[in-house]
């Protein structure tokens, strides 16, 4: 045999010996039962409004200072917050003028370090039926006593929605409040929308000081409108939740 077929030979060998194989030796089973699972539910009585989250960073807890902040409603279909608007000490103008709301002030959740954030409204539904629902709100005129910013006009608007949920409801860009007028439309969360917590803003934060103007919310006052110096002039803003979307 030449050298070739040497080599050849002793490959099927090599090759054969690495083909050796034992078959496992398979479990008889011996039988099987089952287990459960199970949860049950309880409807959220709504006795305890959802902390209010950080609007620009969903998920985050903090701490409004503002010590009027309104009231939250009750309920698994629940408004947590929302911003009282503050536009400050202004000096008088006979001409047409708009001026800018504060930033709200909040504490991060060390409770100690503020933090500047839009206007806005917080909204929990923990209902757990999908169903829906639409978030309004009215207003009256400012007035201080018997004297009323006559053609004062409330303006929210560059509206956004934030949550660490993702079926989104749709918010309306701009609202307007001229005073004594209709519900407007905020939100509107259709059928499978709006579960969870939900935030609506209006603007973005230019700054981080007591001083910083929020040009998102605005309130105009016609030049003519008659001011009494040193009055703080009021308007109460209704927000009403329903659960009745579009």
């Amino acid at each position: 045999m030449n050298k070739l077929g040497k080599l050849a030979l002793a490959g099927i060998v090599v090759l054969g010996g690495t083909l050796t194989y034992t078959a496992p030796t398979l479990a008889a089973e011996v039988g099987s039962t089952t287990s459960k699972g199970d949860i049950t539910f309880k409807q959220d009585d709504g006795t305890t409004p959802t902390t209010p989250t950080d609007p620009t960073d969903p998920g985050k807890p903090v701490t409004p200072t503002d010590p009027d902040k309104p009231t939250p409603t009750t309920g698994p279909l629940r408004i947590d917050y929302i911003s009282n608007v503050h536009f400050g000490e202004q000096v008088i103008s006979g001409s047409d003028t708009t001026y800018k709301a504060k930033y709200d002030e909040v504490l991060t959740s060390d409770g100690v370090t503020k933090k500047y954030v839009p206007s806005y409204v917080q909204v929990t539904d923990n209902r757990g039926s999908n169903a829906g629902w639409k978030l309004q709100v009215s207003n009256d005129q400012f007035v201080a006593g018997a004297n009323e910013l006559t053609g004062a006009v409330l303006s929210f608007k560059d509206a956004r929605l934030n949550s660490t949920n993702t079926a989104r409801p749709a918010n309306f860009a701009a609202v307007t409040l001229s005073g004594n007028s209709v519900n407007q439309d905020v939100i509107n969360a259709p059928e499978d929308t709006g579960m969870g917590v939900w935030t609506n803003t209006f603007g973005t934060v230019t700054g981080q000081d007591a001083d910083s103007e929020n040009d998102s919310v605005t309130l105009a006052i016609p030049g003519e409108t008659k001011k009494v110096a040193s009055s703080k002039y009021v308007s109460t803003l209704t927000w009403t939740l329903t659960d009745t979307p579009d």
